[in-house]
């Protein structure tokens, strides 16, 4: 199978091709089993190296497609975190330090799952549902009803006045780490009218030239991360006491100690602004 060179590899299909190898994601409780030490290939296990694995898999749903090899996820046992040359990774740590294209097999495994779980039963007349051959989509007999993969859409937004940024620590983080904005979009809305209204709300501040910078998947559970970048209207802070502890602007030179690493939607936003800032005012 040709994968078109924009997806990076991977083709996120619920069909599998039948390749006579495959990419096996392993997960025990939400987390990730691995490959240990030098052998390590990130959360993306070659199926050659998965045979003691098998006992213990209760429940595997193609990913799709990688490197044109059918990729797995395999929910584990408990038990299988004691196998011998094998290691077991918490999901938030793994995303701090993934590939792009292992980030997305990564949240997709762990969603999929997490879906299913969920999903059991029709919520209209409590029947079981039954997972579809031909989708991702769990059916219900009875009422004739299909039920997808739930993704929330989520704005995270970078708010700059010249050379410095707005960062703010939520209330249930340690001192001095700090995040870009962001927020869930309520029914009816548009990504441009969340965008105003959360960072109205959480800091008082008011926006304008909003760029759209991109977008990243986010497994907790299944959000959707729609990145910008928007310019300060005002620049008087008032946090909401209540989700934001605390906020204030940040010179791009000088950030707090703890922010988000280059491979989450929040990194992202920091680095391109930093890169930008050090070419004006550097």
């Amino acid at each position: 199978m040709t994968i078109p060179e924009s997806l990076n590899g991977f083709y996120a299909s619920p069909v599998a091709i039948n390749t006579d190898k495959k990419w096996i994601i392993a997960v025990i409780d939400g987390d990730i089993l691995v490959v240990s030490g030098a052998r390590s290939s990130g959360p993306v296990i070659d199926s050659d190296a998965t045979d003691l694995l098998k006992f213990f898999c209760e429940r595997r749903i193609t990913l799709g497609q990688w490197q044109g090899r059918d990729c797995e996820v395999w929910e584990l046992l408990p038990e299988a975190a004691a196998t011998e040359g094998f290691t077991m990774i918490e999901l938030r740590t793994l995303l701090m330090s993934a590939g792009d294209e292992e980030f997305s097999l990564a949240c997709r495994a762990v969603q999929l799952l997490d879906w299913q779980d969920k999903h059991r039963f029709c919520g209209s007349c409590g029947e079981r549902n039954i997972a579809s051959d031909s989708e991702h989509a769990l059916e219900c007999k009875v009422c004739k009803i299909n039920n997808y993969p739930r993704i929330s859409p989520c704005i995270i937004v970078l708010v700059i006045r010249g050379d410095h940024c707005l960062l703010a620590r939520n209330s249930s983080w340690p001192a001095n780490r700090f995040s870009a904005l962001a927020g869930f979009l309520e029914a009816g809305e548009t990504a441009e009218q969340a965008l105003h209204r959360e960072v109205f709300e959480e800091v008082g501040v008011q926006i304008n030239n909003i760029r759209y910078f991109g977008s990243q998947s986010w497994p907790y559970p299944g959000q959707l991360m729609l990145g910008f970048i928007a310019d300060a209207v005002t620049d008087d802070i008032t946090i909401d006491g209540i989700e934001i502890a605390e906020a204030d602007w940040f010179r791009y030179d000088n950030l707090p100690g703890i922010i988000a690493p280059p491979t989450i939607m929040s990194g992202r936003l920091l680095q391109q602004y930093i890169d930008e800032s050090t070419l004006t005012y550097g």
